[in-house]
């Protein structure tokens, strides 16, 4: 069976709580491949192989320390023996979702994480700067986010599906990182398009949450609904 290893919660990533939860060693020491952020929002966290890259909001792909902090992400010990299949024809990240659906249809109720391959024609992610305390929201850190745009680009598109009931706790459907073959190009993506996809897909149907602990954390009301804002945070900045 399994497990789906989280650090800290959206809502308190959403509220401005954005100190290390987990660090880069822990967070990968049952673990191999998933998505995130570092201490400070600083960047955006692509885990692949057992390691730990950052894609900067200067466009650079940095690999992380040991020690370095994780603030939130989603890591799992990948099984590259599922078996692959091919996705044609993604238009846009909405033709990959439709692409996606047959694969968590049957069950909508636990999580799933895939890897997905390719030459993608166009690719267009972003990635913030590290902000300092005071902490702003993340809705107010994506104001200043910077957006990148790259043509026929070869790597891994890494994303994490949740089911509905854990809205608040991470994001309902999906959420896709990016990060290319030769580690010069990442981020958390907002657009892509790909003639076809080779791609494998995981199950899991356990749960593992470490929250933060910083005294910050103990103040939040995690009860609020911010799912309005997270929309806006995962779309295009206009």
């Amino acid at each position: 069976m399994k497990t789906l290893i989280q650090a800290s919660t959206l809502n308190a990533l959403m509220l401005g709580n954005f100190d290390k939860t987990v660090s880069v060693r822990d967070f990968l020491r049952h673990a191999d491949t998933g998505i995130g952020t570092y201490a400070g929002l600083d960047g955006e966290a692509i885990f692949e192989d057992g390691i730990a890259y950052k894609a900067t909001a200067d466009g650079k792909i940095v690999v992380m320390k040991p020690e370095d902090g994780v603030a939130f992400g989603t890591v799992m010990a990948f099984d590259e023996n599922a078996p692959e299949v091919e996705l044609k024809d993604i238009s846009d990240i909405e033709a990959l979702k439709q692409a996606l659906a047959p694969y968590v249809s049957r069950n909508r109720n636990i999580f799933y994480m895939i890897k997905a391959s390719g030459v993608f024609k166009t690719m267009h992610t972003r990635s913030c700067f590290a902000s300092e305390k005071p902490y702003p929201t993340l809705s107010e850190v994506t104001k200043n986010q910077r957006e990148f745009h790259f043509e026929n680009t070869r790597g891994n598109v890494i994303a994490v599906w949740c089911p509905q009931y854990v809205n608040g706790i991470n994001l309902p459907g999906w959420h896709f990182h990016y990060l290319s073959s030769d580690k010069t190009q990442g981020g958390h993506i907002l657009g892509l398009s790909a003639e076809h996809l080779h791609m494998k897909i995981n199950r899991i149907e356990r749960f593992d949450l470490t929250l933060p602990q910083n005294p910050e954390f103990a103040q939040r009301d995690l009860c609020e609904d911010l799912s309005a804002k997270t929309a806006a945070v995962e779309g295009v900045k206009k």
